[in-house]
């Protein structure tokens, strides 16, 4: 098995390069934004149970409001480091996941992923503490590790059917699920496990509705097994 790595920037397709331009760029206004913009854009699109709640006094006061925080929290980053972490892994997947897939069936999985990915984490941090938020396309990314993950084999049932690639998700799930949730539990790190969890189930389901036929030129070589 070879993995190629990181596509070189040239050899990318547009919705790669600019759904990239957007993290950053969406970062770079958040940055020299004034305060008051910021904390609009906080409350805006990042992901919090507790507006959820239709208990709470912070609960969304009409319908559309849910679709900014469940789609938009994948611009808004915690920081320089996170969104540089997101990018790397990003461009590690996404290139060969774009490349099976047309612009708008590549776009449907990465926000259909983000979105389960927060409805994960609301589900599982419901309440009316409105400090429990999640930010950051980590979510809708691992959405795309898992589309990757079952496109380097002529089909999913072949991609399954293989150890190896079995063994690199059982490894991607133990790194940003498991350590991710003992670093949360730890308060090491504010890391959203859940919403890693859940965009990459959705991501990998939505994959087996979206993905064409078989074309070849998996980047771990072919290896198919029936």
């Amino acid at each position: 098995m070879s993995d190629t790595g990181v596509t070189p920037w040239r050899a990318m397709t547009v919705v790669v390069k600019a759904l990239t331009g957007a993290f950053i760029v969406a970062y770079g206004l958040f940055f020299i934004a004034p305060e008051t913009m910021k904390l609009q854009a906080e409350v805006l699109l990042s992901v919090i149970p507790a507006r959820f709640d239709a208990a709470s006094q912070y609960r969304f006061e009409a319908w559309y409001e849910p679709f900014g925080e469940v789609l938009g929290h994948v611009f808004l980053h915690a920081g320089p480091f996170h969104l540089l972490m997101n990018v790397i892994a990003f461009l590690q997947a996404a290139p060969l996941v774009a490349q099976r897939l047309s612009v708008a069936r590549f776009l449907t999985l990465f926000f259909v992923s983000a979105a389960g990915g927060a409805l994960l984490f609301v589900a599982l941090h419901g309440g009316a503490d409105p400090s429990v938020r999640m930010v950051g396309a980590s979510g809708g990314i691992c959405g795309v590790f898992a589309a990757y993950f079952l496109a380097v084999r002529p089909t999913w049932r072949h991609a399954l059917a293989d150890p190896l690639v079995r063994n690199a998700i059982g490894m991607f799930l133990v790194i940003n699920v498991g350590l991710a949730g003992v670093a949360q539990a730890m308060g090491w790190l504010p890391i959203a496990w859940d919403a890693h969890l859940g965009g990459f189930i959705v991501g990998g389901l939505a994959y087996l509705v979206l993905a064409p036929r078989w074309r070849g030129g998996g980047p771990w070589g072919d290896h198919a097994r029936p």
